[in-house]
């Protein structure tokens, strides 16, 4: 009885740090802001990869390239010359963001009827994308391809105008951020561009008002507003000179008056989530912790010989793990749906980021063979076949266990470190 109660003294210790480092964090300390005058707005800005700090969009004209339309026929600058054209970004496997804007250029197409311009839904993931997959796509929504076309290519080609012609933020998501129907993040915005091949503006197609605004530029009711227009070279000069005065008057703050701009021209992705949302990430990371404390409770109840808490415990981590998947798909879902991005990326830099990715990409591999590992050992169990129950879980046992512990692990190192 004494190594049962050692076991359980040392597993109730290791629940409660598991928990514990699954609690709320407190606020960052907001750094102080720049003070604009009441006539004057921050230029616009894109993030162009997750890593990278946000760049000015100013785009211009939109450069040569060559695409292909749903029937393979050839798409280039030249051949949308002539009038004007509204261009976005899908990926056929998308299964959020992507169905929602093709639905809203429908609607758009259709109350424009009387409006002669095209809308080019170009690819993000062309590796995929075909000729083929993107004529399924465009016959979805009944795209007549001289008013709207569905274009792919070549890999190097569509990035280059993803990357330098429209300056888009579009990435593909690797480890935990990669899921079926999120393998890409990317933007919702759709770019006017007049029929001279000039980038006019950009609008959001998840803001209802933007769309109404574009509606009316493409009806020629009324200019592009500004807040619409790729960067000057005069505002983002301006902004230049802002931060230059702020640095000359503050020096303490500089370094925070540079996030401070990111953080004003594209906001942390988080905060646009609902409250319920905003606490998914460590819900989860709690339910990784009760998954490993039910799991080494009921290895140590095994050996016991105590069956009926071995059953009950393994029974509920198997429960725990379920809700968590709910939760994890959840919270995916909630970051595309509110924040259009796919998923939070690792901003530690270092020795300590070879670290973090050597437990995820262990962490997404093994985690893929849990549920069926799980399954096949607990229905082992069930019908008291207890020769390959136990060869099952000698296998399932360590792995579902490492999943469980680096799930926490892997929160902390993304959440708070």
């Amino acid at each position: 009885m004494s190594s049962v109660r050692f076991w359980f003294c040392g597993l109730t210790v290791l629940g409660f740090a598991s928990f514990a480092i699954a609690q709320e964090i407190e606020s960052e300390p907001k750094s102080a802001d720049v003070l604009l005058e009441p006539d004057q707005e921050l230029p616009p800005f894109v993030q162009l990869e997750p890593d990278k700090a946000p760049v000015p969009w100013d785009v211009n004209k939109v450069g040569e390239f060559q695409l292909l339309d749903q029937n393979g026929n050839s798409v280039t600058r030249g051949s949308l010359l002539g009038k004007p054209w509204v261009a976005n970004f899908v990926f056929a496997r998308c299964t959020f963001q992507c169905p929602q804007t093709c639905k809203k250029i429908m609607d758009l197409s259709q109350e424009l009827d009387d409006v002669d311009v095209r809308f080019v839904t170009i690819t993000v993931d062309p590796e995929y994308d075909t000729v083929e997959i993107m004529s399924e796509f465009a016959s979805i929504w009944g795209a007549d391809p001289e008013r709207w076309i569905f274009a792919t290519g070549d890999p190097q080609e569509v990035w280059k105008l993803i990357r330098e012609g429209f300056k888009v933020s579009a990435w593909e998501n690797v480890g935990t951020d990669r899921i079926p129907g999120m393998e890409f993040a990317h933007d919702n915005n759709l770019i006017h561009v007049d029929a001279e091949g000039n980038i006019l503006g950009r609008y959001n197609s998840a803001v209802d008002t933007e769309l109404v605004t574009l509606k009316r530029v493409l009806r020629g009711r009324i200019e592009t507003p500004e807040k619409h227009r790729p960067a000057t070279l005069e505002a983002i000069a301006a902004l230049d000179s802002l931060k230059a005065a702020v640095q000359e008057s503050q020096p303490e703050i500089i370094e925070q008056e540079k996030a401070k701009l990111a953080a004003e021209v594209l906001p942390d992705p988080l905060e646009k989530l609902p409250g319920w949302a905003q606490r998914l990430p460590s819900t989860n990371a709690m339910l990784n912790g009760l998954a490993t404390l039910m799991l080494l409770v009921g290895f140590a109840a095994i050996k016991a010989k105590r069956v009926a808490l071995h059953k009950q415990m393994m029974l509920m981590s198997f429960a725990v793990s379920v809700i968590f998947l709910g939760c994890y798909l959840t919270y995916h879902w909630a970051l595309h749906e509110y924040a259009g991005v796919r998923g939070k990326p690792f901003s530690g830099t270092g020795v300590i980021r070879p670290i973090y990715f050597s437990i995820l990409i262990s962490h997404v591999i093994l985690a893929a063979t849990v549920p069926v590992l799980a399954i096949v050992t607990i229905v082992k169990g069930l019908r008291e076949n207890w020769v390959s129950h136990r060869k099952w879980a000698k296998v399932t046992f360590p792995i579902w266990l490492y999943v469980s512990v680096t799930g926490v692990i892997i929160y902390w190192m993304l959440y708070r470190l």
